[in-house]
């Protein structure tokens, strides 16, 4: 080896100005490195995001229970609006409804009702004050009793005369014969007279006998002329009798009269106390209690002091829903379509409906027109006013009966392998696979024809690990 080489010297002291650091070749590594380093970071940091947001990546602090998002299985006859069908809300009211009230005016005596009381036609809800036509119906059956009574006693003595005149007819049938018998004693005492003239005039006969055949024939005239004079009589009596008969008969029919105007005022007072009951037109619920005990209730409407009704009923049979429809709807609507009524009161039933009438009118202001739905099946919970939301199915779309309807899954909850389809069903913290039957889809949800009965909570989009009978958590309801 040469000598004088630093390299190779023994014992030379090493030479540190030779040494170099390479400062130009550490920062070109570093430009071709960094930018995959970070587009590799950025990328997985994406991914976890997406997965977290779409449920595919859960946090758990909890021991790594999966979170999974539910949905609810709507019961049989739920309401599923599909894309296009027209719907409109509205309230639901009473076709047959009365604000009951008095003809006279009146305080309320008598109040047999409040709110939520059932009535039947004809049942007395109220009365008003009624002590002075109680006084003038009792003074008006007073009258028809006295009426009465006077009439039965013109009566018998309409009788009596008749009876009376009987007699006189048969006295003067009496008096007639006498007079006939006297009459034909006459005739004959003059035919004597006639016979015994001659003889006399020939001096045949006395004259004492002859005087007697004069008297006899003028006691027969006497006595005839009497006869004749109580025939007349008799008839002058029987005449005035049946005058007198007249005039009771007048005074029976007067009597009629008077009975007749006493019962029409019996009657008008018996009305005016009719009118003091307040009573129920129909069967009805009280729906209203529009005065209390001690108000006065003015026939005209309410005053200052007074009350216009006593109570309001409707007939539950006839509510029905009432809907405002805009008028650019109407071309595909017509009276007698079916239609699908849900209640705000019961979001997850639905029920058969009919348009019963499309009102006459519009309303210019609000451009829109009144529609009139009623119940085909009846809701037990529905009430007067309730709010409702009604779908038009039109004449293609008859409304489904309770009987044939089914519950709906959501189709986010539908898992398959080959040709079975599952749910899994939450309940106690737990999932449960449950194979079912599905039918036709409609609004994001299947009906299901076996397997589910509505009202579980099942999971949305379960992940593909997830095992029956696993532990889960919840996030919220879909």
């Amino acid at each position: 080896m040469a000598s004088g080489s630093p390299s190779t010297t023994v014992g030379a002291a090493p030479d540190l100005s030779r040494l170099r650091i390479q400062r130009e070749a550490a920062p070109a590594v570093r430009r071709r490195g960094s930018p995959l380093v970070w587009l590799l970071l950025l990328g997985a940091l994406g991914f976890v995001g997406w997965a977290y947001l779409t449920g595919r990546l859960t946090l758990d602090p909890s021991g790594g229970v999966p979170r999974v998002a539910t949905g609810l299985v709507l019961p049989p006859g739920s309401a599923v609006v599909k894309q296009g069908e027209v719907t409109g809300n509205g309230y639901v009211i009473a076709r047959k409804r009365a604000a009951l009230s008095t003809v006279l005016s009146g305080r309320l005596v008598e109040l047999n009702v409040e709110e939520g009381t059932y009535v039947k036609a004809g049942a007395t809800v109220a009365r008003i004050q009624h002590d002075d036509l109680d006084a003038a119906l009792a003074a008006a059956t007073q009258d028809v009793a006295v009426a009465t009574a006077r009439k039965v006693e013109l009566e018998r003595a309409h009788a009596a005369a008749v009876i009376d005149l009987d007699r006189l007819q048969k006295d003067h049938a009496v008096m007639r014969d006498l007079e006939a018998q006297a009459r034909i004693e006459t005739e004959r005492a003059a035919a004597e007279v006639v016979r015994n003239r001659a003889l006399y005039e020939q001096r045949i006969l006395d004259e004492g006998r002859w005087r007697v055949f004069e008297a006899a024939e003028k006691t027969a005239q006497a006595a005839l002329a009497a006869a004749a004079s109580r025939v007349a009589a008799s008839t002058a009596v029987e005449a005035s009798w049946r005058g007198e008969i007249a005039r009771r008969a007048a005074a029976v029919l007067t009597a009629d009269a008077e009975i007749a105007r006493a019962r029409d005022a019996a009657r008008q007072a018996a009305i005016l106390l009719d009118k003091t009951y307040v009573r129920a037109p129909f069967d009805g619920l009280v729906v209203h209690k529009d005065a209390e005990l001690g108000e006065v209730v003015a026939a005209t409407g309410a005053g200052g002091n007074s009350r216009g009704s006593v109570a309001t009923i409707v007939d539950p049979k006839t509510l029905e829903v009432q809907v405002e429809l805009s008028e650019t709807r109407l071309g595909s609507i017509a009276q007698g379509d079916a239609t699908r009524v849900v209640l705000d009161a019961a979001p997850d039933r639905a029920f058969a409906g009919r348009i019963r009438q499309v009102w006459p009118t519009a309303d210019r202001q609000k451009a829109t027109v009144e529609m009139r739905i009623e119940f085909l099946e009846w809701p037990d919970i529905v009430k007067p006013e309730m709010g409702a939301r009604v779908t038009f199915l039109g004449k293609a779309g008859p409304a489904v009966p309770e009987a044939k309807r089914l519950p709906k899954v959501p189709a986010r909850a539908v898992v398959r392998k080959g040709a079975q389809a599952a749910v899994f069903v939450l309940a106690d913290g737990r999932v449960r696979r449950v194979e079912v039957g599905l039918g036709a889809e409609a609004g994001g949800r299947f009906d299901v024809a076996s397997g589910l009965t509505g009202g579980e909570q099942v999971v949305l989009d379960p992940p593909a690990d997830l095992a029956d009978g696993a532990a889960v958590t919840t996030t919220a309801e879909k």
